[in-house]
C-alpha cells in the first residue's frame, strides 16, 4: 500500500484480446487470468438536433451541433451509468478551405465523434450507456474549454429529462446511424444520471476537467452527478485559477509518451485530492491513435500519425494502443461508476494487466487524509 505523499510507478507490459464484435474480452493479470464476459448485445443509435442548435452567447459568438452517437446495452434492466465522450480539435469539414460552420453544400463534416466507437461498444457491452458528442462547430469557431463543458452539460440536461420523464428534446429523436430509420429504443428510466462519467480527448480533456472542476461543478444540470473524469492525450491550460482543478472526483489522465501533455492535471492536484486520482501513460504511444477517425488507417480527411517519435521501435500500433485504452478505461469506469474494488489494484499498478504490444506506466495518488 502507498502512504500519503508517496507514489508508486509500475511499468507494465501487456495482452488483451479484443475481437471485433466479439462477446468476450480477456484481461491478463499477474499470476492469473480474469475473464470479463460481455453480458449485453450492443445497440447503436444517433441523434441530430441541428447543426446550429448549440450556442453560448455572450461568451462565444459561434454555433455548434447537437449530435451524438449512442452505444447502449440491449435488454437492459435497471438503470445504467452514463459515460459521455468528447473529441478535441480537428478539421470540422473535410476540406482545407476555411468554410466556417455548418459545412457548405457538397462538403462533409469530419466524423470525429465516431472515432471512439471501439470504446463505446466495449463499455456498452458491460452495461454502460455511452454517448459520444460531435463538436465540429466548436472546432470551427475556435471554442474553448467553457464551450466544451457547456456542450456536455447541455447534453446531460437532455439525458436527465429523457431518463426521468421520458420527454424533452431527445424523445423520439433516435435514428439508426446507417439507414436513418427511426430507432424505437426507450431510455426512460434506464439511465442513472447520478452515476455519470466523462472522457475528453486532446483539448476536450481540458473541457471535461473544466466541467468537473470544484469551481464549476455547480453548473451541472439538476439531477446530474459526475463521478468519473478521464482526460486522454490531453493538453493543459488554466487561464483563471481553479478552472480545471478537480479535487473531489477520482479522475484519471491517460497519456502517451510520444505526445506530451495533460500530466499537469495530475501533478497540479498533488496534496490536494480528497479522493484517489490515477494516471497511465502508453510508452511510445501517440495522440491520434486513440481516435480511429484521426488515425492514418482510416483514410479520413485530416487523419495522420502525429507521433513525436515515429522511429521508436517500441511504439504500439493503432490496434494495440486502443486495446490498452479499452482495458484501462474499462477498469477505471468499473471502479468509479460501479464502485467495483476489484479494479483498484489494476489502477494503482499493484496487479498489472497485459495488452499485447503495449508497455505503460501506471501511477496513482491516494486521497489526502
Amino acid at each position: 500500500m502507498l502512504t500519503s505523499g508517496k507514489r508508486r510507478i509500475a511499468l507494465v507490459t501487456a495482452a488483451a484480446a479484443l475481437l471485433a464484435g466479439a462477446a468476450v474480452a480477456s484481461v491478463r493479470w499477474q499470476g492469473h487470468e480474469a475473464e470479463a464476459s460481455v453480458h449485453h448485445q450492443v445497440g447503436v443509435a444517433e441523434y441530430r438536433l441541428g447543426d446550429s442548435a448549440f450556442t453560448d452567447r455572450p461568451d462565444w459568438p459561434g454555433t455548434s451541433e447537437l449530435t451524438a452517437v449512442v452505444h447502449y446495452p440491449k435488454g437492459l434492466r435497471g438503470r445504467a451509468p452514463l459515460i459521455v465522450q468528447l473529441h478535441g480539435q480537428q478539421y470540422a469539414c473535410a476540406t482545407d478551405e476555411d468554410t466556417g460552420w455548418p459545412c457548405p453544400p457538397g462538403v462533409q463534416p469530419v466524423p470525429s465523434y465516431r472515432g471512439y466507437d471501439y470504446l463505446g461498444e466495449a463499455l456498452a457491452g458491460r452495461g454502460f450507456v455511452v454517448v459520444s458528442l460531435s463538436a465540429n462547430g466548436i472546432n470551427a469557431g475556435v471554442g474553448t474549454a467553457p464551450q466544451r463543458a457547456r456542450l456536455i452539460n447541455r447534453h446531460l440536461a437532455m439525458w436527465q429529462r429523457l431518463s426521468a420523464n421520458g420527454d424533452g428534446p431527445l424523445a423520439g429523436k433516435f435514428r439508426n446511424p446507417d439507414t436513418g430509420a427511426k430507432d424505437p429504443v426507450d431510455f426512460h428510466g434506464r439511465v442513472d444520471l447520478s452515476r455519470v462519467g466523462t472522457m475528453g480527448h486532446s483539448v476536450a480533456g481540458q473541457g471535461v476537467m473544466w466541467q468537473a472542476s470544484d469551481k464549476h461543478r455547480g453548473d451541472w444540470p439538476a439531477g446530474v452527478t459526475v463521478r468519473a473524469v478521464a482526460a486522454v492525450a490531453s493538453v493543459y491550460f488554466e487561464e483563471t485559477p481553479g478552472d480545471v482543478l478537480v479535487t473531489k472526483i477520482p479522475f484519471t489522465v491517460l497519456g502517451a509518451t510520444c505526445w506530451r501533455g495533460g500530466e499537469e492535471y495530475y501533478e497540479r492536484v498533488r496534496g490536494l485530492n480528497q479522493v484517489p486520482v490515477y494516471t497511465a501513460s502508453v510508452q511510445a504511444g501517440n495522440h491520434n491513435f486513440f481516435n480511429t477517425v484521426w488515425s492514418p488507417s482510416s483514410g479520413e480527411f485530416g487523419s495522420s500519425d502525429d507521433s513525436d517519435c515515429p522511429e521508436d521501435p517500441n511504439r504500439p500500433n493503432e490496434e494495440s494502443q486502443r486495446a490498452f485504452a479499452v482495458a484501462y478505461l474499462t477498469a477505471y469506469y468499473e471502479r468509479t461508476l460501479r464502485d467495483d474494488r476489484r479494479y483498484e489494484d489494476m489502477l494503482t499498478g499493484a496487479r498489472p494487466f497485459e495488452v499485447s504490444g503495449v508497455s505503460a506506466k501506471i501511477e496513482h495518488q491516494p486521497a489526502v487524509r
